[in-house]
């Protein structure tokens, strides 16, 4: 189990106590079906959100979330839910007219339609759980209504060429992604304003730049990047071998180009002053702990976004860096069934969300016809 799952799962299970009973089970059933720490906080966080405002809207005599009973949750209409939801609407409205006319203003929190739809979805599954699938000692559901039943979701979905526009102007494409390698490696310097950034920026640029550049040479995961060992490379024959979404063994491959910025970071390695049994590929060190360490999924986001913000393209994330491996592969390799054995994705549904991304193709492919 990587660092950031065990602290996730550390929390989760610090978290709990604090909930009514009934979620504990529900957590408890969604462990069975392999759901993973985050996305029980996910759950926790939703729930407790939705508790509180319960309770601030005295639909509740319980003045604890843990006090929260079934009866409460029995007791609830849909014009309730209907009002939950509306707040939450309105929450994200509010925000949105009060940063256009005083942008350093913001006394709420701004909620997107996609969060407030995962708000909704999560107590769904809360609810369906509690009514539909639990039980108690005979044989009853916890629950004799499931008011979210009657609630339904409108979502809109944007096309294919609508998430690809959007998309565009937040990947790299064809040299850029070249040149973002090379900025981390070699430009970066300029942008560290005092001698201390500038220190920091050198002993870690060897390893930034081998993680941005496997990343977009292969187009891996940020889990997947900082599970690896050093064990789990495979130098001569460009491969990484790893464990990927749905526990599955794999073997995919990194290009020519990235194995170089790789090989330069493992020639340093050891600058990070590793324990002899630290076999983790990319470390790190902290003021509580100055023998390198795995680096944390968090710390790798947290540099690809200051990266990206210097660079020009502040909407560039780690999960920006696969989409811009998986554009340029069907750029050069027309081929989406080669991309999802790389991507190690289980349905080619999902891979060919890249393809749609290839506007200027598509545009070729029209002006063909006429």
């Amino acid at each position: 189990m990587s660092v950031t799952k065990q602290r996730d799962a550390l929390q989760l299970l610090q978290m709990i106590g604090s909930y009514p009973w009934y979620v504990e089970k529900f957590i408890e059933h969604k462990k069975t079906k392999k759901n993973s720490p985050s996305t029980l906080l996910g759950y926790l966080r939703d729930f407790a959100f939705f508790f509180r405002w319960m309770m601030t809207e005295g639909l509740t005599s319980a003045t604890d979330v843990k006090e929260i009973s079934l009866a409460d949750l029995n007791e609830l209409k849909k014009e309730t839910v209907e009002s939950y939801i509306l707040y939450l609407q309105e929450s994200h409205l509010y925000e949105r007219s009060v940063l256009l006319t005083n942008p350093t203003k913001s006394s709420r929190k701004e909620y997107s339609d996609r969060t407030i739809s995962r708000k909704i979805s999560s107590l769904k599954s809360l609810f369906h759980y509690l009514s539909a699938l639990a039980e108690d000692e005979n044989g009853e559901s916890y629950l004799t209504r499931n008011v979210l039943a009657k609630i339904e979701l409108v979502t809109t979905e944007p096309t294919p060429l609508a998430r690809a526009h959007a998309i565009r102007a937040k990947i790299l494409i064809d040299d850029e992604i070249y040149q973002f390698v090379d900025f981390v490696c070699n430009g970066y310097l300029v942008h560290c304003q005092t001698a201390k950034k500038q220190q920091f920026h050198l002993q870690n640029r060897d390893r930034d730049t081998a993680i941005v550049a496997l990343i977009l040479s292969g187009g891996f995961r940020v889990s997947e990047i900082v599970s690896l060992n050093l064990s789990d490379i495979v130098l001569e024959k460009n491969q990484l071998k790893m464990i990927r979404k749905g526990r599955k063994e794999d073997a995919p491959f990194f290009s020519d180009w990235g194995k170089e910025y790789l090989a330069r970071y493992l020639q340093i390695r050891n600058r990070y002053r590793p324990d002899p049994q630290e076999d983790a590929v990319f470390l790190a060190v902290s003021p509580s702990n100055p023998h390198g360490h795995r680096i944390e999924v968090r710390s790798v986001q947290k540099l690809v976004k200051k990266y990206a913000k210097a660079f020009g393209i502040p909407d560039l994330s780690v999960h920006k860096l696969r989409h811009s491996f998986a554009t340029q592969f069907l750029r050069l390799n027309p081929d989406p069934h080669q991309l999802q054995a790389q991507l190690g994705h289980s349905k080619i549904e999902t891979t060919m969300q890249y393809a749609h991304v290839l506007e200027d193709a598509l545009s070729k492919a029209v002006n063909r016809t006429t």
